[in-house]
């Protein structure tokens, strides 16, 4: 994609860079948008995108887009729903750095060192153990070329790059990393309503757009069992059945864990879903690509 673009990595290690819904920024309906006009990071983000170039902002309307901006909400670069062209992202980067060394010298800014921070979970996602998920297509068949879109891939503009790749990435958190811990080496059930959460959060179609999560009655079968194997190791199988009439997802689950009893922590832990998909979500764009399907989704112990 654009961000791995050798001249824009070297540039962004010039910038502080943010990622933020737009949408709890500055809303679309005038209701929302008085509700969020006494918020700081709206009249922040409102105060830059009146001083960008007619055109550059789009009002009214959504403001998903890249935007480079001083550290009083000065104007440096942007674009609502910016190309992703390496080439428009390298050009705007440089003249916003450009500016930026003006703006310095105007009103006495000193770059600082940016500090380290240990690296930790996305905001909301709290709990003593935090997992990685990943969902992609899988192979439909010999020679498939897995991750492909299906609809026409158009020769330019900001999808070119990102469609070459279907899979998605999120989190999910146990509040008790015991939760996942069996007494002994017979099979145990792991506990029906963290399986069901579980299941309701992340096991969701959203490998090329939005998805919204199941919603209880939506799940209709969720087990997940776990028995030691001995020296700490764990092993987890399972299966899932969730859907409505317009869409669902059917798989069988296999893991592995190694538990630090020292410690209280895993030192390990993978599960992999595998299953079938059928059906399409409002956004998550498979209006032309209804299955059924194979998709995986695989739980990964977060490190930093």
């Amino acid at each position: 994609m654009v961000w791995s673009d050798p001249e824009i990595k070297r540039l962004s290690k010039e910038f502080v860079t943010v990622a933020d819904e737009v949408y709890y920024l500055y809303p679309e309906s005038p209701p929302q948008i008085a509700r969020a006009e006494q918020r700081e990071d709206h009249r922040f983000f409102k105060k830059y995108g009146e001083s960008m170039p007619k055109g550059d902002w789009n009002h009214p309307g959504t403001k998903q887009g890249i935007y480079m901006m001083g550290p009083e909400a000065e104007y440096l670069e942007g674009r609502f729903a910016a190309s992703g062209e390496p080439a428009d992202i390298r050009a705007r980067m440089q003249r916003a750095l450009t500016r930026w060394a003006n703006l310095r010298r105007e009103k006495g800014y000193t770059n600082k060192p940016i500090p380290s921070v240990p690296w930790s979970p996305p905001p909301g996602v709290e709990g003593e153990l935090v997992l990685r998920v990943n969902v992609r297509d899988l192979p439909r068949g010999p020679g498939d070329k897995s991750g492909a879109r299906i609809h026409e891939v158009p020769a330019s503009g900001m999808w070119r790059d990102f469609t070459k790749w279907a899979w998605n990435e999120n989190w999910v958190s146990i509040e008790s990393a015991r939760a996942l811990v069996p007494s002994g080496s017979s099979l145990e059930q792991v506990d029906s309503a963290l399986v069901k959460r579980i299941c309701r959060e992340v096991m969701i179609d959203n490998v090329r757009g939005q998805a919204p999560e199941w919603r209880e009655e939506e799940v209709r079968e969720a087990s997940i069992k776990m028995r030691s194997l001995g020296g700490g190791r764990i092993e987890y199988s399972g299966s899932v059945k969730l859907g409505v009439t317009s869409r669902g997802y059917e798989a069988k689950l296999y893991g592995q864990g190694l538990w630090d009893s020292l410690k209280g922590a895993f030192s390990s832990l993978d599960i992999v879903v595998i299953g079938t998909r059928t059906g399409k979500a409002q956004f998550n764009q498979r209006e032309n690509d209804l299955g059924p399907a194979p998709m995986g989704v695989t739980l990964s112990l977060s490190r930093s």
